[in-house]
């Protein structure tokens, strides 16, 4: 089975220690609970969902998603785990506003002209984690996350949910089973990210993709 990871810096693995990449991340879990499936990682510091950035326009995600799923054909699953960047101030995204951009991604990705001839993969939506109680005071005045930033987050996983209820398409929250780094209140550390890919059971995801 292929798994396709789409996400931002949570899934390529950021280290808010040092702004390297960990070895250990989610998706390297993932790939060793799953050993007979092929995990594909699509993660990209700072991707959004649609929202552009005015410095590095190739962050949007819904402009490269037709690419990655015909360069990675055939998937059977795609996980998305995407939201926490269109927080940012330069965005002034909501909730509402983020969980709309995960339904242009289900339309996209259910598009049957761009499977060709494979059968359309199954999605699994994944709310991302919450901003940490004091990114404020973290991020300072002139910080990428505010107040309001910290508020919408919370209400990330109620309003994705309504959309992948809407779309009878497969949801999970990250925050019931991980938290941001004490470090940066945005990124998981290495142990919180290890534990973020042992919550999958997947087994009950994969059953339908079979």
């Amino acid at each position: 089975m292929r798994i396709l990871c789409i996400g931002d810096s949570n899934t390529w693995g950021y280290n808010p220690a040092n702004g390297m990449r960990f070895e250990k991340r989610w998706t390297k879990v993932l790939s060793e609970l799953l050993p007979s499936d092929e995990i594909i990682e699509e993660g990209l510091n700072g991707r959004t969902l649609t929202s552009k950035d005015p410095h590095i326009k190739e962050r949007c995600g819904i402009d490269a998603l037709k690419m990655l799923l015909l360069s990675h054909q055939p998937i059977d699953l795609v996980i998305i785990m995407l939201g926490t960047n269109e927080l940012k101030n330069v965005f002034h995204c909501g909730a509402v506003h983020i969980a709309n951009g995960i339904r242009e991604f289900i339309k996209t990705i259910r598009n049957p002209y761009l499977c060709e001839r494979y059968d359309i993969p199954e999605i699994l939506v994944i709310s991302p984690i919450h901003l940490g109680d004091d990114i404020v005071e973290k991020e300072g005045l002139y910080g990428d996350f505010n107040e309001d930033s910290l508020i919408q987050s919370k209400y990330l996983s109620v309003t994705i949910k309504k959309v992948c209820d809407a779309y009878e398409t497969h949801f999970m929250d990250a925050a019931q089973y991980a938290e941001a780094s004490l470090i940066d209140s945005i990124h998981m550390d290495e142990g919180k990210r290890q534990s973020f890919g042992t919550f999958y059971q997947f087994k009950k995801y994969i059953k339908i993709s079979r």
